[in-house]
């Protein structure tokens, strides 16, 4: 009998010691799948003395980008095309999107203009080049000849045909192609007063076409015409004065 109860006591104290292990054992099984996995197509940018860095990254379909604002300031991650906003993040925080569609994606804080980046997205089919930069004057004088260029590139590096809208109902169609990053430069004057919008795009040889650039012009009023016109006009008024009062033509001419 002493040697059953010796037993039962041994059986009971090895159950004792025996469920503290599976518990932790439970326990961090349950707590395995919460731990950190690095993935290989995360893009880190860090955001410090009021830049991106870097701030030009090409990355496949399916990257997730994270900002990470390690400067002295307050900053967001906006999108130029409205694509995608951080919102305020805060010193030491951080912001991530998930890039699932090709393309490009040009960004800015909303707090320094001063800052800016791309992220460019390569796979799933052929990119569009990305939106031109027009440079020319934005005034000008009716019938003189103004010059203005046009530069964009292409995600794969193909090349490139311009398209040059003026706003006064013409344009110079599709222009013959060039190499990515070519300067395009082109002339125009117009006949009419009035404020135009030059538009340009640009497409690639599968004929993927940019967003468009836009860049106001105004024509001002022509000086030279609105004096003689105006002189024309008080001439006019002179004479009808004369007829009307007889005695201020004897006045001029005493």
């Amino acid at each position: 009998m002493i040697k059953i109860k010796k037993k039962l006591i041994g059986i009971l104290i090895g159950i004792l010691i025996i469920i503290p292990v599976l518990s932790v054992t439970a326990e961090e099984k349950i707590q395995a799948p919460m731990m950190f996995l690095w993935n290989p197509l995360d893009q880190n940018i860090t955001i410090v003395d009021f830049s991106y860095n870097p701030n030009n990254v090409t990355v496949p379909v399916g990257t997730k980008v994270i900002w990470t604002n390690n400067g002295p300031s307050e900053h967001t991650v906006t999108s130029d095309t409205s694509v995608f906003n951080s919102g305020t993040i805060a010193v030491g925080h951080k912001w991530n999107f998930t890039f699932n569609v090709a393309g490009s994606y040009p960004y800015h804080c909303a707090f320094h203009s001063n800052m800016h980046g791309i992220v460019i997205v390569t796979g799933g089919g052929n990119l569009p080049p990305n939106k031109p930069t027009i440079d020319g004057p934005s005034s000008g004088k009716i019938n003189t000849i103004l010059n203005y260029t046009a530069v964009t590139t292409d995600p794969e590096g193909d090349n490139i045909q311009y398209f040059f809208d003026w706003g006064d109902g013409t344009n110079t169609g599709w222009l013959p192609l060039v190499t990515s990053g070519t300067i395009e430069h082109q002339s125009h004057s117009w006949s009419t007063k009035g404020t135009y919008s030059i538009s340009v795009k640009a497409r690639d040889t599968s004929l993927a076409e940019s967003p468009v650039a836009t860049l106001s012009v105004k024509m001002p009023i022509d000086l030279s015409y609105s004096f003689y016109s105006g002189h024309m006009i008080f001439q006019w008024l002179f004479n009808k004065l004369i007829q009307i009062f007889p005695l201020l033509r004897d006045f001029i001419h005493a």
